[in-house]
């Protein structure tokens, strides 16, 4: 495990904690409501219904003590059910013991060719960014603009590549392009860094000579965007889809996608 699989393998264990905050808060909040309401209810239908004259409140006054046990023993065993749960929760355990283990599972791909597109896609409410910068992970302002990859594979396949990158954001289908240091550039050989036996991937390992690249100044429409986000199985997906790898259901919409592209700056030449 490199020490930026290991930073973000640290940073899931950090989001898959056990809080006895989480652990606390419902039983606290609600469940010293609950019993009580409960209770009224219990005996309030029955005055509606069936006994007008049924006097709630003298019930309620000489019921007091039960209920302020009940409500302890039902706020406890609420908050010991919790506890068990998030201290035998199998994915907390499982990342809260990977990063001391260290190990990742590669997949390896090898790329032939490649070509460049570029999408603006700020969003308001997660305007932040989490880069690997000066050996740490640090969290920066997103500036809404991704540069991505399409590289095909000696398998065959579309791989999706995606880098994005901090600044400020602009509204609109064009962005600015981060200078040309900071674009991604990709090498013939790929290794991605899974966390084992999960499609969680904690980073990409480049080796080789450069990619030959199609470098474009095409800007995706919010469809493209969004279209290639779902083909390129980044974030939701489920077997036996595969993490960047591009289905054959989408490898037609991907290589129209491609042509597009292509078209924006014409024939190239060697």
């Amino acid at each position: 495990m490199l020490p930026q699989e290991l930073a973000w393998a640290r940073e899931r264990a950090f989001m898959h904690r056990f809080s006895w905050f989480v652990v606390l808060l419902p039983p606290l909040s609600m469940g010293l409501v609950l019993p009580g309401l409960a209770y009224l209810t219990i005996l309030g239908l029955p005055q509606k219904l069936f006994a007008p004259e049924l006097d709630v409140d003298r019930i309620i006054g000489d019921s007091l003590g039960w209920l302020a046990l009940v409500t302890v023993l039902f706020v406890a065993a609420w908050a010991v059910s919790n506890y068990l749960r998030d201290s035998r929760d199998p994915t907390k355990r499982y990342w809260q013991s990977l990063p001391d283990q260290g190990l990742v599972e590669l997949e390896r791909h090898a790329l032939i060719r490649g070509i460049s597109l570029w999408a603006n896609d700020f969003d308001p409410d997660c305007n932040s960014l989490t880069l690997w910068k000066n050996d740490k992970l640090v969290s920066v302002q997103s500036s809404g603009v991704s540069q991505w990859i399409l590289a095909m594979t000696a398998a065959g396949h579309w791989l999706v590549l995606k880098d994005e990158f901090a600044g400020d954001f602009c509204y609109g289908r064009e962005g600015r392009m981060p200078e040309k240091g900071k674009q991604m550039q990709p090498r013939r050989q790929l290794a991605i860094a899974f966390a084992p036996g999960t499609q969680v991937s904690l980073g990409q390992r480049f080796e080789g000579e450069p990619v030959p690249l199609v470098e474009t100044s095409y800007w995706m429409s919010a469809d493209e965007i969004k279209r290639l986000t779902e083909a390129a199985h980044h974030w939701i997906f489920f077997p036996p889809d595969r993490y960047a790898v591009v289905n054959t259901e989408d490898a037609r919409w991907v290589q129209r996608l491609v042509d597009r592209a292509q078209a924006s700056v014409g024939p190239q030449h060697e």
